[in-house]
């Protein structure tokens, strides 16, 4: 079971810098290339002890096809920033939490996995908790003397932010079907460091951007506090990713994907926490916490949670 610990921590640090990233995103920045920019710098950061401290070394195939992992997963970062830009934090890893779904279809297909009725009532009832969570009061309608506007009047709709999210999910459950190909002839030190060199290849040429040039100074001369909750948050992804690669190399890849479904679970707990110890912090995540709000994100959790179960 050294997988489920692995990937339990991995869930857990990535929760922590989805909180972080929603402070930064609606406290020092509306830009969010600008921010993913200054994301991929300081992760640089984090290859040097890495590199002092492991055996890395290029190889052929493996260390380009890594370099490519890093630069086709920054595309899914720019929906998620966006989305999160738009949306609570607690129900954006909510629907974050979707792509384990492709990753069964996927791994059905590409490993021979067979999935029984159990694991197929949990994958449906990812989805369900999903779109629970994901669903919210509609706006006011200004006709309201129609005798429709007053049907419609009330009726939940489908949070906007899950558009984003389609191209997300494909992405991400490609990303991670892929890689768990790619660490059977490649360890996940050099894996990580390739990739975000990857990660930095792509990014430069946003910096011919002059718009993003000034959001990236704008981002860093705000001070301390921001350069230190970005260096944080960037230690909590690298520490996340790091968990998360070596549960990939030795478990399923399904039930490590499944793990990850608790991150809105676990992302909601940090909120509370922060809401009593930093009340002023936790104020600028913009998260509801009125009563309807709770009892739509605890019946929500209480359904991913159980598909959790079936699918584990």
């Amino acid at each position: 079971m050294d997988w489920l610990i692995l990937a339990f921590l991995g869930t857990i640090f990535f929760s922590g810098a989805g909180v972080l990233d929603k402070l930064l995103l609606s406290n020092c920045t509306n830009d969010s290339t600008a921010y993913i920019v200054c994301q991929t710098l300081i992760q640089q950061l984090f290859i040097i002890p890495v590199l002092l401290f492991a055996e890395i070394d290029f190889t052929y195939p493996g260390s380009l096809i890594a370099l490519l992992f890093g630069c086709m997963q920054i595309f899914p970062t720019f929906f998620y920033m966006r989305a999160l830009q738009a949306e609570e934090v607690s129900k954006v890893s909510a629907l974050e939490c979707v792509y384990p779904v492709f990753i069964f279809m996927g791994s059905i297909i590409l490993f021979g996995e067979m999935l029984d009725l159990k694991c197929c009532a949990g994958g449906a009832m990812l989805i369900l908790g999903t779109f629970i969570l994901s669903y919210k009061r509609g706006g006011s309608l200004h006709n309201t003397d129609s005798r429709y506007a007053k049907m419609l009047k009330g009726i939940t709709s489908v949070s906007p932010t899950i558009k984003l999210f389609m191209a997300y999910w494909i992405l991400t459950a490609i990303y991670y079907l892929a890689l768990k190909y790619l660490l059977n002839s490649m360890d996940e030190w050099n894996f990580h460091v390739w990739s975000s060199i990857g990660t930095l290849i792509v990014i430069m040429p946003l910096m011919s951007r002059q718009s993003v040039r000034t959001g990236v100074k704008n981002i860093f001369g705000q001070g301390s506090f921001a350069v230190g909750a970005l260096i944080s948050e960037e230690a909590l992804q690298f520490l996340g990713q790091i968990f998360s690669l070596f549960a990939y190399a030795i478990g399923s890849v399904t039930l490590v994907s499944s793990v990850g479904a608790l991150q809105p679970v676990l992302t909601v707990i940090l909120i509370m926490t922060l809401g009593v110890l930093a009340p002023k912090l936790a104020r600028g995540l913009n998260e509801r916490t009125d009563r309807e709000s709770l009892a739509q994100k605890g019946v929500a959790f209480l359904v991913v949670l159980i598909g959790i179960y079936f699918v584990g």
